[in-house]
C-alpha cells in the first residue's frame, strides 16, 4: 500500500468502485478503503446485501457512500452504473463480482448458467475497465484490481467455465498492466485460493475446515483485501496467501496432463464429487 493515507487517497481517490462490494472480499475492500479516506461505490445485485454493507461501512468511517443494486452478468446494467458515476472521479476499480457457481460437468449445467460466468467474469471486466480506465488516463493516475482464482491456473472437471473465464481476468490484468504503466494507472491480477466467503459457503464448501495442523483452510477475506491492497502497485499478478504462492510454484514443476489430472482431483474432493 502506498506509504500514508494522503498519497493513496492521491492516487486512488477520492472515489472507489467495488464490484460484488456487499459482502465477502468486496466488502472488506470496501472497509479498507474506507479507513484510507476514498469515498465508495458499492455495486451487487442484492439489494438487502447493500443495505447491510452500507451499515457496516456507516458505523466505521464517514466516507460518502453510493450504493448501486446491478446483476454484473447483464449488459443492461452498464449503463446504470454509469450513470450513476457521471459526477464522481473515480480513481480505483475493484471488480470482485462473483457468483455461485456450483460444481458439475460442462454438459449437465444449463448453457444459460455458463454465459452468466462468461458476462460476469468477462465481459464485466471489459466494460467497466473500458469506462473508467479512459477517465483514468485523462487524470493520469489510478489503479485497477481484478480478482481471479487459483482454479484459473489450470483447467479441471466440474468447474469448467468458471475456471476459464477467471483466467480471462488473469491476462486481462497483465495486458492492461503493461499498456497503462506509462499513465500512472495501477493495475493487478489478484489470485486468491480459498476464501472464507459466503459465495464459498453457499458454493457448497466447509469454510471452517482445518488442515491436519489444526489451521485454517480457507483465507479471511480482510487478509486477500489487504494482500491486494498492499501489492497494488506490484503488479500485473499476486498470488494472495504463502500456501497459495508455494502451490502455484509447485504446479510449475507438473506436466499440464499432470495439473490438469490433479486440479480436477482436487476441485472433486472439495465438492465431494466422483473423481
Amino acid at each position: 500500500m502506498l506509504s500514508s493515507q494522503a498519497s493513496f487517497k492521491q492516487q486512488y481517490g477520492p472515489w472507489a468502485i467495488v464490484a460484488g462490494g456487499s459482502e465477502g472480499i468486496g466488502l472488506a475492500f470496501a472497509e479498507l478503503l474506507a479507513k484510507q479516506g476514498v469515498n465508495l461505490v458499492l455495486v451487487s445485485r442484492n439489494e438487502q446485501k447493500l443495505s447491510d454493507a452500507r451499515s457496516v461501512i456507516r458505523r466505521q468511517s464517514a466516507v460518502d457512500l453510493r450504493c448501486i443494486s446491478a446483476d454484473l452478468s447483464h449488459e443492461d446494467s452498464f449503463s446504470s452504473i454509469i450513470q450513476a458515476t457521471t459526477d464522481i472521479d473515480i480513481g480505483l476499480l475493484v471488480y470482485n463480482a462473483g457468483a455461485v457457481h456450483g460444481a458439475d460437468f460442462f454438459l449437465d449445467q444449463s448453457v444459460e448458467s455458463a454465459i452468466d460466468l462468461v458476462n460476469l467474469n468477462c465481459h464485466g471486466p471489459v466494460l467497466l475497465a473500458h469506462h473508467f480506465g479512459r477517465l483514468m488516463r485523462d487524470r493520469q493516475r489510478g489503479g485497477m484490481i481484478f480478482l481471479s482464482s487459483m482454479a484459473a491456473l489450470a483447467g479441471g472437471s466440474y468447474i469448467t467455465t468458471y475456471a476459464a473465464t477467471k483466467s480471462f481476468d488473469i491476462v486481462f490484468a497483465q495486458s492492461l498492466w503493461h499498456e497503462l504503466k506509462a499513465d500512472n494507472i495501477n493495475v493487478l491480477g489478484l489470485i486468491a485460493g480459498a476464501t472464507a466467503t459466503p459465495a464459498m459457503a453457499a458454493s457448497g464448501f466447509d469454510i471452517g475446515q482445518k488442515n491436519e495442523e489444526g489451521l485454517p483452510v480457507f483465507m479471511s477475506s480482510s487478509a486477500v483485501a489487504k494482500e491486494g491492497l498492499d501489492n497494488l502497485e506490484n503488479g500485473p499478478i499476486h498470488i494472495v496467501g504463502d500456501v497459495n504462492r508455494a502451490s502455484a510454484d509447485a504446479f510449475n514443476q507438473l506436466s499440464r496432463e499432470q495439473l490438469v489430472n490433479m486440479m480436477s482431483q482436487a476441485t472433486a474432493e472439495l465438492y465431494n464429487k466422483p473423481s
